[in-house]
């Protein structure tokens, strides 16, 4: 009863986080995906704001105890499959040889140690002494000079943020993620690779070994009244499901280090692209302040060329023959993202901090 249990929301979560991760994607517009990820995202803001009530009503409480709920309960569900995985699945395989067994326990320990080290690691919380090597400058473009932390009133590096769950700013921050109750930044987001890299060799050698043991009248097995096979097929279907989402979700990551881009700054790239689709993003010479990009506006019927930082005029008819002014056509080809250094150097900026 309980293995079904887990077995129900092991598969409905899963069907929930694809929806969430690939649901927007273009190929799904219009389609009863999309409809489905938008009808979950909305009962999960009314679960949120009623969340959020109820944690004001606990004097913030609440919220330190529900965020732990997921990676407990990843913790438990891992365990409980590693136990029934060695009662009923391992006997299946023997004789099994002394690396199989060396290597199944060396997967086991990855998953624990890699959980571990992304749940209580360091993000790169802002701090004298984070900031010392920390390389990042504001681009005049995304990120510029001086902007402060409404929450923690301190002055934000580029490409940080401020997490509204762990109620703190982080160095190059790239999301929170709920799996690890952890933010993901500077100093932790090779931990967090880690533990994608340790799953995707869980569920892969996993289903391998479930798929050795059940061999070779696979489906027969599978359906038999024998418990064992029962469970061991069970492993096998859940191993090849989470196995692609977790392989898309690592490259989707992956893609990201090739773009020199972080999930926090998709959004604020996005802002851009949006401002190119409607051609009011202007390249200027020489820069203003530092800046070398305004977006066209209108002021009193009259076009004018706003600064992308705090929307001050910089730019209007008094002024507009000192200027060289060049319509950005293509955020690809027409804008330099100082932060991407290549891939290669990008993932070794990124994991080997």
């Amino acid at each position: 009863m309980l293995f079904t249990l887990i077995l129900i929301i092991t598969v409905v979560s899963s069907i929930a986080t694809f929806l969430l991760l690939f649901g927007d994607s273009p190929s799904f517009r219009n389609t009863p995906i999309h409809k489905l990820r938008n009808g979950l995202l909305s009962v999960s803001k009314d679960l949120f704001q009623f969340y959020i009530w109820l944690d004001d009503k606990t004097n913030g409480q609440l919220l330190k105890i529900l965020n732990w709920i997921v990676p407990l309960g990843y913790t438990f569900v891992v365990t409980f499959c590693f136990y029934l995985f060695f009662r009923h699945t391992v006997p299946m395989l023997e004789p099994i040889g002394a690396f199989q067994v060396f290597t199944i326990y060396i997967s086991i320990a990855l998953i624990y140690v890699a959980t571990a080290l992304g749940a209580f690691s360091d993000p790169g919380r802002i701090t004298s002494a984070s900031l010392q090597n920390y390389k990042h400058t504001p681009n005049q473009l995304i990120f510029f000079d001086n902007k402060s932390c409404s929450t923690c009133k301190i002055i934000k590096p580029a490409r940080s943020k401020h997490c509204s769950v762990c109620n703190d700013c982080y160095l190059l921050y790239d999301h929170h993620c709920v799996w690890l109750n952890n933010c993901i930044g500077y100093y932790n987001y090779r931990w967090f690779m880690l533990f994608l890299v340790a799953n995707i060799n869980m569920l892969g050698y996993g289903g391998w070994l479930c798929h050795a043991a059940l061999t070779p009248v696979l489906w027969n097995k599978i359906t038999s009244t024998t418990e064992a096979n029962k469970i061991t097929g069970i492993f096998l279907i859940l191993c090849s499901i989470f196995i692609v989402i977790t392989v898309l979700f690592t490259g989707l990551h992956l893609r990201y280090v090739y773009l020199g881009v972080t999930t926090n700054e998709l959004d604020k790239w996005g802002e851009i692209d949006y401002l190119v689709g409607l051609e009011v993003l202007f390249k200027i010479s020489p820069s203003i302040n530092g800046e070398s990009y305004v977006e066209k506006a209108s002021f009193d019927g009259r076009p004018v060329y706003i600064s992308l930082n705090d929307e001050r005029v910089l730019i209007d008819e008094s002024n507009i023959n000192n200027y060289n002014l060049l319509p950005v056509q293509s955020v690809e080809t027409d804008i330099i993202n100082v932060y991407d250094k290549g891939f290669w150097q990008n993932l070794i900026d990124r994991v080997f901090v």
